[in-house]
């Protein structure tokens, strides 16, 4: 059987994680191909194009008009996401977009509802979710570890420049909405049934974006349910990692969300008397990712990410509305 054509993916702006990551790795996925970068600054649009030999497509409007563009990649703030993500969506196209998908559960629920009406591929961007070593470590925690009874996930680093986009509310900034998710999805990851948030902070200036906080979660599984604490912000020491406590040991790992392909991510397996460490396997996360995105549109399989991205809105509006009024959320 041929293969099917490769997918035309338009950039949708010249962020720096789309120069440093999902271009290069874009550019090394064969059901993928780069039709260009569109950007309302023409120079900054013209220079991007030029570093990765492809075509500079005008304005963002004019990338959406376009018969010859499948896909969007769509990096620009959180913020932004609510009025390009639809228009792409009307415009017929598929979408990888960055975390998070949508500043608000409502905004979320209005793009999975246009994404299921045309019938479109629609993605966040939860690269780590693809990594080698998270296959590695759920054998771990199978073989070793038993059921699982405490799960913990941090993703914390040190102050932003200032002027970053992150520290404005109104362009969908803020540690939930950027560190936050991470922690979020690898509760998903690694916790079969259904996740409630129990308990939430979040904390920042009076009017300003939240910069750090934390959650308590807990999982229906079989009858019980197992507890899940996350932490995330934006002035935090370096933490980038998962625990996961089962019936007869112990397992912490390091870089769990951000393991370049040059990067050995670590496991610590502690059980009695014991401790090993245990190098995990290295990949390009970001490679995984977008081959997961081109099997999904060459299958036309639209309904499972919709599914996904309203899981990671939910819970993600449970946790700020925990914080906001601390008591229990309903599902």
């Amino acid at each position: 059987m041929a293969a099917p054509p490769p997918i035309r993916v338009g950039v949708m702006g010249c962020a720096r994680i789309a120069r440093r990551s999902v271009v290069p790795a874009l550019l090394a996925v064969p059901g993928l191909r780069l039709a260009g970068v569109a950007s309302r600054a023409a120079d900054k649009g013209r220079e991007f194009a030029a570093a990765f030999g492809c075509a500079f497509l005008g304005d963002y409007a004019a990338l959406l008009a376009r018969d010859d563009v499948d896909a969007v990649y769509l990096p620009l703030p959180t913020g932004l996401h609510a009025e390009w993500a639809a228009r792409a969506l009307r415009a017929g196209k598929h979408l990888l977009v960055e975390k998070s998908l949508a500043g608000s559960l409502a905004e979320a629920e209005a793009l999975v509802a246009l994404a299921r009406a045309n019938r479109r591929v629609m993605m966040e961007n939860y690269m780590f979710r693809y990594h080698a070593q998270q296959a590695a470590v759920k054998d771990l925690v199978r073989e070793a570890l038993g059921e699982i009874r405490l799960f913990r996930a941090t993703f914390g680093f040190p102050p932003l420049p200032p002027g970053d986009f992150r520290y404005d509310k109104a362009l969908g900034g803020g540690a939930l909405l950027d560190a936050g998710g991470y922690p979020l999805q690898a509760c998903q990851l690694f916790l079969d049934g259904e996740l409630r948030v129990r308990s939430a902070c979040l904390n920042g200036p009076p009017g300003g974006a939240d910069l750090w906080g934390g959650a308590m979660l807990e999982a229906e599984r079989g009858g019980c349910r197992v507890p899940a604490q996350i932490a995330f912000g934006f002035d935090h020491f370096y933490q980038c990692g998962i625990e996961i406590v089962g019936q007869t040991g112990r397992l912490p790992t390091s870089r769990t969300f951000t393991a370049g392909p040059d990067v050995v991510p670590l496991a610590v397996l502690e059980t009695p008397g014991r401790k090993t460490e245990i190098p995990l396997p290295t990949d390009n996360h970001f490679i995984r990712l977008l081959e997961a995105f081109a099997r999904r549109v060459h299958a036309d399989e639209w309904e499972a990410p919709c599914a996904e991205n309203l899981r990671q809105a939910r819970l993600q509006d449970q946790v700020r509305r925990l914080a906001e009024s601390p008591k229990e959320c309903p599902p």
